[in-house]
């Protein structure tokens, strides 16, 4: 904007009125107003009867014409002011650059007198630190460091184990004494003493074990967020250097050797979705414990090797498991597994799933008696409820689905079932946050039973594979992040199933080069 058209201009407001005792006499007004008004047409109207002392009677006629008057005129200003901008513009008049330096500096200037003064949390500080120093040479010692620490909790949780078998295994002996005296010289009371004695013991036990935990979680993350915070500034002096002050100099030299996992049935495939625009995705099928996939150590590397996870954790590339619950959140079964190594990112598992469990009672409980449902549980199947990690080797988000439905264990089911609509919100959230490696169960079973013939196997895995490509069309569809890859999983120790299902996802999607074996 040039400094011309910035500038006002001041024009005349003539207004006659009759006097009260002669209506052919009348009383003429003429006020000077700054074109654009920058006040209130009715503040000037009163400061306008009271300068003058005209009839209050005028007041609305007055008000009337007045704001008619600055309306037209302001009309008449933008106009005029617009026209000569345009010809400046035609004929190469005006000062582009100085225009937008004009309305940079405005710009900023209003933002820092009325924006919110915040800056970055001190979470997405460390996340930024962290992020660069695993993309440097400095993953190597990261990757080290919280070897180091999960070592250091595997074995106090050993420690722990230990000292409640060896106190199970000596209340058992003192309990069968016990119960061999009775009615000699033992009675019934004096066995429900020593059963509240031993329950206490082992609370007392578990409460001790549990804060020593507690407390050294709690300082092997303050030490590790500490220490990279102090690697990140010693990386940007010299980015070609690996951060020399680890907290592996205080550590032992050597990691206790991993024990070999044993081999799996893995097979991959690449198969194109969409009739016009195709996607590729890359599909596995796996047989394992899905469980195995949330563990904070793999025993088929010579190291606790989480490379992959780390470099991906604050990326557009997550990878999720679909973990099916039969509880309440604060007794999914991962939590145990995933407390095995600190968690340095995120809130501690346990803590999450209090949090979601005082979350959700609320709204589900309102849903819930809006459907005039019966269930005592908040949560019912089909309902989702989602942790986070950065210390699992497979996942960095898992999705608990909630299949506490007889009919899920052993009848068949429909494209209807509250566990086939919860992969669909699944897969839908799975798009929208960047997630773009999922892992499910392909039989929503976790484990085998006596029921689950072959014919059973195959219908189920059938009808899921069948819905979730369904799902990936859809969201494929609605935009967001495409589900590049896809872990299918059956329980372990089953070829000939293994085998069946193989052929079975061959004929439900289209291949687009050949079955690769592992």
């Amino acid at each position: 904007m040039t400094t011309e058209s910035a500038q006002k201009v001041t024009k005349t407001f003539n207004y006659s009125f009759p006097t009260c005792t002669n209506k052919d006499v009348f009383f003429k007004l003429e006020v000077p107003v700054d074109i654009p008004y920058d006040g209130s047409s009715g503040e000037l109207v009163q400061r306008i009867i009271k300068m003058f002392r005209i009839p209050v009677f005028l007041e609305d006629e007055l008000n009337e014409k007045l704001s008619h008057f600055i309306s037209e005129e302001t009309k008449t200003f933008h106009n005029d002011r617009d026209e000569k901008l345009i010809n400046q513009l035609k004929n190469g008049e005006l000062n582009l650059e100085g225009i937008i330096k004009n309305w940079e500096k405005s710009f900023k200037d209003n933002v820092l007198e009325y924006a919110e003064q915040k800056g970055s949390s001190d979470e997405e500080v460390f996340a930024a630190a962290y992020h660069k120093l695993v993309h440097s040479p400095a993953l190597d010692t990261i990757m080290q460091v919280e070897s180091s620490y999960a070592n250091t909790v595997m074995s106090m949780i050993d420690s722990r184990d230990d000292d409640t078998k060896k106190l199970t295994q000596r209340q058992t002996e003192e309990m069968e004494e016990k119960m061999r005296l009775l009615n000699t010289s033992t009675t019934e009371d004096d066995i429900n003493a020593l059963a509240a004695k031993h329950f206490e013991e082992q609370s007392v036990t578990s409460g001790r074990w549990e804060s020593q935990l507690d407390a050294l979680r709690h300082a092997q993350r303050a030490e590790h967020r500490a220490w990279i915070m102090s690697a990140i500034d010693d990386y940007q002096l010299n980015e070609n250097a690996t951060p020399s002050n680890s907290p592996l100099c205080t550590l032992p030299p050597e990691l206790p050797p991993a024990v070999p996992a044993p081999p799996r049935l893995e097979e991959s495939f690449t198969i194109h979705l969409g009739s016009q625009l195709k996607q590729t995705h890359n599909i596995r099928l796996l047989a394992a414990d899905i469980l195995d996939l949330c563990s904070v150590n793999r025993g088929d590397s010579g190291t606790w090797s989480r490379v992959q996870p780390a470099l991906a954790l604050y990326s557009s590339e997550l990878s999720g498991v679909v973990l099916l619950a039969e509880h309440a959140p604060e007794r999914s079964p991962l939590a145990e597994r995933a407390r095995r190594a600190t968690e340095h990112h995120f809130p501690d598992v346990h803590l999450q799933l209090r949090d979601i469990a005082d979350k959700v009672k609320e709204p589900a409980e309102a849903r819930n008696k809006a459907r005039g449902s019966s269930r005592s549980r908040a949560l019912q199947p089909g309902d989702v409820f989602i942790s986070r990690h950065s210390n699992l080797m497979d996942a960095h988000v898992v999705y608990h689905l909630l299949v506490d439905d007889d009919n899920i264990n052993s009848g068949d089911i429909t494209s209807r079932h509250p566990a086939i609509l919860g992969l669909r919100n699944i897969l839908k959230s799975a798009s929208c946050n960047d997630v773009t490696s999922l892992a499910i169960p392909l039989l929503l079973r976790h484990d085998f039973t006596e029921e689950m013939t072959m014919s059973w196997c195959l219908r189920r895995a059938e009808l899921v594979l069948k819905c979730v490509k369904g799902f990936m069309l859809e969201t494929s569809a609605a935009g967001g992040t495409d589900l590049r890859t896809l872990t299918v999983l059956l329980p372990a120790a089953a070829p000939q199933l293994f085998q069946a299902s193989g052929q079975l996802l061959t004929s439900i999607f289209r291949l687009a080069s050949p079955v690769r074996h592992h």
